[in-house]
């Protein structure tokens, strides 16, 4: 059985890509970058299948999700960060970030279990954010939008335990992904020390990943 990983076209979710596909892992790949998406996947030894789509759609009618097989696992890496100052934020910019970063996930997962296209046991990783928790100036909607899927993750976790499915929510601090290059971009920098302490989204990958391999070896 594959793993479904979401955000699969570039920073976190590509590097999962790759470390799970050198090991031989069965993955199906979604982002909404085509081009990307498929470079990624002619990377990986076992030619992974590829969903290119917008997955707040698919949540929002999951009947125009294509077709999944049963999955062994899911690894939720898909999200946006649009910083605003709290005297100037918009309806538009704090739905969104709840839209693509809870919203999407929690629906997308409901339908996924309701159709058994998770197979009991699977592991669901949503990747969430340690601003969920501590966050700086301009973060709020981000924050919201991460602390609500750490939550609902909890949730989720104690309701799919019947059939043994786990959902966890980690939350690493800064990682060097493309979101983040952006943000530098946009605002010359991180507050404190953020950009020395930053982890590659490979040593992330490392340890998300071994959560499936752990799982394969029991």
């Amino acid at each position: 059985m594959p793993i479904l990983i979401t955000g699969a076209s570039s920073g976190i979710g590509a590097a999962c890509a790759r470390h799970l596909g050198q090991v031989g892992k069965d993955l199906i790949l979604a982002g909404r970058d085509e081009s990307r998406l498929q470079a990624v996947a002619k990377s990986l030894p076992n030619q992974p299948q590829t969903l290119v789509g917008d997955l707040l759609t698919w949540a929002e009618d999951p009947d125009t999700l294509p077709p999944l097989p049963e999955l062994e696992g899911v690894l939720w890496s898909a999200g946006i960060c649009e910083l605003s100052p709290a005297q100037r934020l918009s309806p538009k910019v704090l739905r969104r970030a709840l839209a693509v970063n809870c919203e999407a996930p929690l629906l997308l997962l409901s339908y996924l279990y309701r159709k058994k296209i998770l197979a009991d046991g699977t592991q669901v990783i949503l990747l969430g954010s340690s601003s969920a928790r501590e966050a700086g100036p301009g973060f709020a909607a981000y924050a919201a939008s991460k602390g609500a899927l750490a939550s609902s993750a909890k949730v989720l976790n104690q309701e799919f335990a019947p059939r043994q499915i786990s959902v966890t929510c980690p939350e690493p601090g800064t990682v060097d992904t493309p979101m983040t290059q952006n943000l530098i971009k946009l605002f010359g920098g991180l507050q404190g020390d953020h950009e020395q302490t930053m982890l590659s989204p490979e040593q992330l990958a490392r340890e998300i990943c071994q959560t499936f391999l752990d799982k394969s070896s029991e």
